[in-house]
């Protein structure tokens, strides 16, 4: 009875997979003219990871063709070796039971067959000259079958490593083109350009594709960044030779003669704007009007919890400079953060509503810093959806378990980790709004300089 309910117990298993690699076996006649079995096995490796053949795989048939010989391989003759699977987990160091799934596979990837002898055991013995009299083991003719399979599909494989490279390289050159255009926006304090968001849109796009091998995916992403960033330089060439006919035009009233009776003075007003009032885009007046609300306001839990953690606007510019390099210069207020977090909000598509949520929960200083913390976090990619997470913060506090201090402070001390990092490859580390409101200090000492010279 026990034969009857178990008639395959002890002998090898039989499926389709084995059925297929049997068919191949059977159809090897003979590598082609001049190719040995070195050449079999090139063939198969390079092909090996086009095929998603595991790295356990090949090293098993690499082991195996060590105990082969041209001669197997010739026609009329079938390339069989007759290890024990305890001599092959010796040889890959491995246990016995990981040599006879690694066979499974192998059958099942139609690599190898197997000719069994009457007692199951493997065995073999050669002639002097070397040829096979009889064998019972491992069949490689499969590989010998497929040579011609491998060797297209590493070829093809190649070629596409090589379209691969050259979408990546295209990539990396419109992301780096990105750059380059923002920051010169950045610098030239460009309005309306919308740089921002399409440098933002290049690190994604190519950070999102830097494992994708997709050639159509990366084709269509490649395109786009690149249509993008032609735009973008067409906007700033624009706005760049606006503002030179602007600065044309200034220079132009102050180098005109003094005698001339027709000359009128550039200046039109006996109050001019203030250096605050130009970097600020118009904004100091409204920055004023919030620091002198603020002042009247009672502080909400989260503004105490900012207090309690030394976060002012000093501490939040210094974590986020990047984010705020188009303050005024001097020492920022709550007033100017404030303005600077409704264009944060607006910029990065979170609703009013969420933004009037936050304030309502948060008071103004804690909503202007949630907005301000959320782009940071969107920017470094650890936030998908800012307007959500902003949301979130806006639960926490209701809930009174929001820390905003302690998120400032990770901020803090993820930047100083990374200045750490890069001090250590010998660089300085400059983010873009540093750089920016460096060139704007310049901007200005430069002008005042020469206000004092016309003097």
């Amino acid at each position: 009875m026990t034969y009857a309910s178990h008639p395959g117990a002890g002998f090898r298993r039989f499926d389709g997979a084995a059925a297929k690699a049997d068919e191949l076996a059977q159809a090897f006649r003979g590598l082609p003219d001049g190719a040995g079995p070195g050449h079999a096995l090139a063939a198969f490796k390079r092909a090996a990871s086009y095929l998603d053949v595991p790295p356990g795989i090949v090293q098993l048939i690499d082991a195996l063709f060590a105990w082969t010989k041209p001669d197997d391989w010739r026609p009329a003759t079938t390339p069989i070796v007759w290890p024990r699977n305890d001599k092959l987990a010796r040889k890959l160091g491995l246990k016995v039971r990981q040599v006879q799934n690694l066979l499974d596979r192998a059958v099942a990837l139609r690599l190898i067959s197997h000719k069994d002898s009457p007692n199951g055991h493997r065995g073999g013995v050669r002639a002097a000259d070397g040829t096979i009299k009889w064998a019972y083991g491992i069949v490689l003719s499969p590989i010998g079958t497929r040579i011609a399979e491998f060797q297209a599909v590493a070829e093809r494989g190649a070629r596409q490593d090589e379209e691969v490279d050259g979408l990546k390289r295209r990539l990396t050159a419109a992301r780096r083109r990105t750059s380059s255009l923002a920051q010169t926006a950045l610098d030239q304090q460009l309005a309306g350009t919308g740089a921002d968001e399409e440098l933002a849109l290049a690190q994604s796009g190519a950070r999102q594709m830097r494992n994708v091998r997709d050639i159509a995916l990366l084709t269509g992403c490649v395109e786009q960044l690149e249509q993008r960033s032609r735009a973008l330089e067409t906007r700033i060439v624009e706005a760049l030779s606006v503002l030179e006919t602007d600065e044309n035009l200034s220079d132009s009233h102050y180098n005109a003669p003094a005698h001339d009776a027709d000359c009128i003075d550039s200046t039109t007003t006996n109050k001019p704007q203030t250096a605050e009032a130009v970097t600020s885009n118009g904004s100091a007046e409204r920055s004023r009007r919030n620091e002198a609300a603020l002042r009247d306001q009672a502080p909400s839990e989260v503004e105490e919890d900012l207090a309690k953690h030394g976060v002012d606007p000093d501490f939040i510019e210094s974590v986020t400079p990047e984010l705020c390099g188009t303050l005024g210069f001097g020492r920022p207020g709550w007033g100017e953060l404030i303005h600077l977090a409704e264009q944060l909000a607006e910029r990065h598509h979170i609703h009013r509503h969420a933004w009037h949520e936050a304030c309502r929960l948060m008071g103004q200083r804690g909503a202007a810093a949630s907005v301000i913390a959320t782009v940071r976090k969107h920017m470094a990619g650890e936030v998908d959806r800012p307007g959500a997470y902003l949301r979130g913060m806006s639960q926490r506090a209701a809930k009174g378990e929001l820390n905003l201090g302690r998120t400032f402070h990770g901020l803090k001390d993820q930047r100083h980790s990374m200045a750490m990092r890069v001090l250590a490859g010998g660089d300085e580390p400059r983010s873009v709004g540093e750089l920016a409101r460096r060139a704007l200090s310049r901007q200005l000492v430069l002008s005042g300089r020469s206000s004092s010279d016309r003097r």
